[in-house]
This record gives structure tokens, C-alpha cells and sequence, in this order.
């Protein structure tokens, strides 16, 4: 078995883990509308969500299905417990190969980009001593600077991070030590609580848990510092309520995408498409989420047959 075929058992692995926990907040058995799959309320496919349905809803009947996010999204789309959702095109590309119907998944439009955000010790932390030849080395205060700083260190993973933290490690060697957790607030107590060394989470900009903390709480954010290809990029991000300026974030594009459809259900899907399409300047300009600012409808997805309406 050659290496790219054991990171895909790897990830796929991972993801059925992942997929074990239901929704948290699956819709109710009776929805009508278009099944929309988001992520946690408060983060960003859900702010998403929100913005589109408060323009749209009155043509087109939605339902939010609040999940972990994309990891999650791609398989309540591949089980029908979702119609369309949000998902990042890096994650899909790993899946595809597992699932024949996330591979059948369609391209709806194009979206903002999420951003890895890496949560750690504006402090630092400290390392307890090794024992190596009955000897007790001492404890040291550890500060985690940037990313490659996480090298060989525990490192707490959220949501669609869990794929994306082990995939980079794999590329670049660092040899950390994974611990999966349910929420954000999971991983940045436990990096508050010096169990790790940082907690990795995704979402777009800004993130809702992240713009929530406070300079007090000793939290910070820490540059993204490894060479890096397509379809990822490298973005400066500000939070201000924890002085974290021009910090360089790891950019991942995120899709929406829908089930292949006929007849009423496709009629909806391009009812969405064209709504977003129709609104995207009052998106642009009105009291929305910045995200919708990065949106280009236009803007090219390898690999991914685009939707269109039969």
C-alpha cells in the first residue's frame, strides 16, 4: 500500500470516528424546507446560514442543521439528513474517494475561505520533567510562538481540524500529539489548563468563539509559519479583543454544495444559488457578516461538477 493510500484509510478512519456523534442539533423530522447544513451556532457557516435565510427565507423554505461543521456537513449530505451545505473543498477532496456519495456532491457557488485559528498560552506553559534513567529532568516553561513551535507537542483539535491538523503534520513531519475534543471551549480550557500545548480550531472570519475571548483569560493567537500550497493560502487576520494583529492564518476555500437533484428539490437548490447570487451586494454592503466580502460566485473549483437545474 503506498503512502497516499494509507493517509486516505487514515483519514477515512478518522472521519467515521467523527461521524459516530449525531448533529447536535439535528432538524426536526417534519422540516419541509431545504435541509441547510452548517455547523455550531455562533461560528461561521451558521452566521452564514443566517444572513441567507433572512434575505432568501421568504421564497425558499430553510431548515438549519447545526453539526460539528464540514467533516460533519459532508456526511449528513451523504446520509440525506442534509440538502445542501457548507464544506471546505480540501476535505471533500479526501473524502470523495470513500463515499460515492460525497464524490457525487455538486458545486453550488464558491465561498469565503475558513481560516485555522491556533489558539495557545499567551504565557506559555509548563512542560512537567521526563524520566529517563531514574533521573527527573526539570520542569520548563514552554512558549509556542508559531506553528512549527507545536512540533512533537499535544495539541488539542476541533471539528474539521482534526482532518486538517493531521494532514499537515503528516506533511510536514512535526509528530504531534492529536486529542480530538467535542467544542472550542473543550480546547482552549485545556490549553488554559496547560494539557496542551495549543488547541486547533476552523472557521471563518472572525470566528465567534475566538472574537469572544478577552485579554484576561491569557489566551492568544500564533502565525502560521509552514510552506504551504493550493488550494490553501496564507491571510493576516485581526482580533482585537485579544491585541492579536496581521497574524498569518492558513486560508481553506469553503463550498456550498448540494445532493444531485430533479424536478422541485433542484428548483430549490437554484432558487438559493440565485438569491445569494441576486443579494450578494447587501451581503457585501449591509449589516452581514464580513465573510460574504471574499465571496466570488465566479471564482474556479477544480475537480467539482458544478449544479445545475434539470
Amino acid at each position: 500500500m503506498n503512502m497516499k493510500k494509507i493517509v486516505v484509510t487514515a483519514l477515512l478512519a478518522l472521519a467515521a470516528s467523527a461521524f459516530a456523534a449525531p448533529a447536535s442539533d439535528a432538524p426536526a423530522a417534519d422540516c419541509e424546507g431545504v435541509k441547510f447544513a452548517t455547523g455550531p451556532k455562533g461560528k461561521g457557516y451558521s452566521t452564514l446560514f443566517a444572513d441567507v435565510n433572512k434575505l432568501i427565507g421568504s421564497k425558499v423554505a430553510l431548515c438549519e442543521v447545526n453539526t460539528t461543521g464540514g467533516l460533519d456537513n459532508l456526511n449528513a449530505l451523504s446520509t440525506k439528513d442534509a440538502d445542501i451545505g457548507i464544506v471546505q473543498i480540501d476535505t471533500w477532496n479526501d473524502m470523495k474517494n470513500g463515499d460515492d456519495n460525497i464524490a457525487a456532491l455538486q458545486l453550488v457557488m464558491p465561498l469565503n475561505s475558513n481560516y485555522l485559528h491556533i489558539v495557545t498560552s499567551a504565557n506559555g506553559f509548563t512542560q512537567i520533567g521526563e524520566k529517563k534513567l531514574g533521573f527527573i529532568s526539570s520542569n520548563k516553561l514552554v512558549s509556542i510562538n508559531r506553528f512549527s513551535d507545536l512540533r512533537g507537542q499535544r495539541v488539542a483539535v476541533v471539528g474539521s481540524a482534526q482532518l486538517l491538523g493531521r494532514r499537515l503534520d503528516k506533511q510536514f513531519g512535526y509528530n504531534m500529539q492529536f486529542i480530538d475534543v467535542k467544542d472550542d471551549a473543550t480546547g482552549f480550557a485545556m490549553v488554559s489548563k496547560g494539557e496542551v500545548a495549543a488547541a486547533l480550531t476552523v472557521s471563518g472570519w472572525p470566528s465567534g468563539t475566538v472574537k469572544n475571548l478577552t485579554q484576561n483569560q491569557g489566551l492568544t493567537l500564533v502565525p502560521f509559519d509552514a510552506p504551504i500550497n493550493e488550494p490553501y493560502k496564507v491571510k493576516a487576520l485581526n482580533y482585537k479583543n485579544i491585541a492579536v494583529y496581521n497574524n498569518n492564518s492558513l486560508a481553506i476555500p469553503n463550498v456550498l454544495v448540494s445532493r444531485p437533484f430533479t424536478g422541485q428539490r433542484a428548483a430549490n437548490v437554484a432558487a438559493i444559488q440565485a438569491g445569494i447570487v441576486r443579494n450578494l451586494t447587501e451581503l457585501k454592503e449591509g449589516n452581514y457578516q464580513p465573510a460574504w466580502n471574499e465571496v466570488n460566485p465566479n471564482a474556479p473549483v477544480n475537480g467539482m461538477t458544478k449544479f445545475k437545474a434539470k
